[in-house]
């Protein structure tokens, strides 16, 4: 197995407040994407924080694949409840850093068993050559109207408010953290992406460039490159994990 990170400005955008984390140790990866709050101080900051708390989850994490019986969702959800608690005392003690926040969505492969921990809008999808299969459910303003039928998808991607989140890190000391628990088949690609690809790339799109390239750098670069081709007016972060169910090389 293989895993890249890939974070780009985009084109719009004065800097870069996604922060992002790969690690493959060969039958097992931990993925992680954070995406910090546009128009709020410090986004970078807090997203920063998220990929210090995955880097330590993911010593705990490959020790834990190893034992059977071992609780990965309450370790990934630890890390990210953790990573709240970091941002939220980082900002009561730093005034220029107040209300800033951060999505996150986490995945970790132990072999072929997929957890997910989410919160905010930053997606995982899972890939294979036929469909491209979305795991998390955004915690957005257009995802309830969408819900609620006021709405369609399609008009969702160019909402006036398509950026407020319901959910995000950072805002309150009571977090819900989604969990989400998925078998994968052998040579399925895990892509976990900010709202910079997807408010821009079409699903359809996105299987197309993951099944043309077998390489997760390559991938990750066209997918970022096709962002930025339709405007790039917001940061591009791509996380992906290949050959899944075999060793790397």
């Amino acid at each position: 197995m293989q895993a890249v990170a890939l974070t780009n400005q985009g084109l719009e955008r004065s800097r870069n407040e996604d922060s992002c984390f790969a690690a493959s140790s060969g039958e097992n990866a931990l993925l992680v994407v954070a995406d910090g709050m546009g128009g709020h101080r410090a986004g970078n900051v807090a997203s920063e924080l998220v990929i210090i708390e995955a880097e330590n989850a993911w010593l705990e994490l490959e020790k834990c694949c190893a034992e059977k019986g071992a609780d990965i969702r309450k370790i990934i959800e630890d890390f990210i409840r953790e990573a709240n608690r970091l941002i939220i005392e980082e900002a009561d003690q730093n005034p220029t850093q107040k209300g800033m926040g951060t999505t996150v969505t986490a995945a970790f492969l132990c072999r072929q068993n997929l957890t997910v921990g989410h919160v905010g809008d930053s997606r995982a999808y899972l890939i294979n050559a036929e469909k491209i299969t979305l795991i998390t459910k955004d915690h957005s303003l257009p995802e309830q109207l969408i819900e609620s039928g006021q709405i369609t998808e399609e008009e969702a991607r160019c909402h006036p408010q398509r950026h407020i989140l319901t959910r995000a890190l950072g805002i309150s000391s009571k977090l819900t953290v989604d969990l989400f628990e998925e078998q994968v088949e052998q040579g399925s690609t895990v892509l976990l992406c900010t709202d910079g690809l997807t408010n821009l790339v079409q699903d359809e799109e996105i299987l197309a460039l993951v099944n043309q390239y077998g390489d997760p750098q390559q991938t990750a670069e066209a997918l970022i490159e096709q962002a930025n081709r339709y405007g790039g007016f917001d940061n591009i972060t791509v996380v992906i994990a290949t050959g899944i169910g075999g060793r790397q090389a």
